[in-house]
């Protein structure tokens, strides 16, 4: 049982940060403002929040406490992960956006200054730890569900 909720929050996870994910809330969660930063920030976390909700339900989990759980998690590793970006790169907007990553693994960026290997150290491994605690995270919620 622990490995299919594990599984579902997985796919909960990939829809909520890739499918359904909003250049104006990543704009929002990276705000000077810090209380359109939270709004943008709870925003997102809502939106996990709903698909963990939505998968669970049919699953027969514990949906409820599934939901919240995740809801409150990713809200405190993006406040975390966002708070650490607006001190390296400022704010209001994202330091390397997925088109021009995508576009510079695959040898079409233009430009050498952003996308070079020395300058995208800091956010490689900003990346890397969010997503270790967002999946480190899901499976302690599947764990203890």
């Amino acid at each position: 049982m622990t490995l299919t909720i594990f599984v579902l929050l997985l796919i909960a996870h990939f829809l909520g940060d890739v499918v359904f994910s909003f250049p104006r809330l990543f704009i929002a969660k990276r705000s000077d403002d810090f209380f359109k930063r939270l709004a943008g920030l709870f925003s997102h976390a809502v939106i996990h929040g709903l698909f963990t909700c939505l998968l669970l339900l049919f699953s027969g989990s514990l949906w409820i406490k599934g939901s919240l759980l995740v809801l409150a998690v990713h809200f405190i590793i993006d406040f975390v992960r966002t708070g650490i970006e607006i001190r390296l790169f400022g704010s209001g907007d994202i330091y390397v956006k997925r088109s021009e990553f995508t576009a510079w693994v695959s040898g079409k960026y233009k430009s050498p200054g952003k996308m070079n290997i020395k300058n995208l150290w800091p956010w490689i491994l900003i990346n890397l730890f969010d997503q270790s605690a967002h999946v480190g995270s899901l499976y302690f919620i599947a764990r203890i569900m």
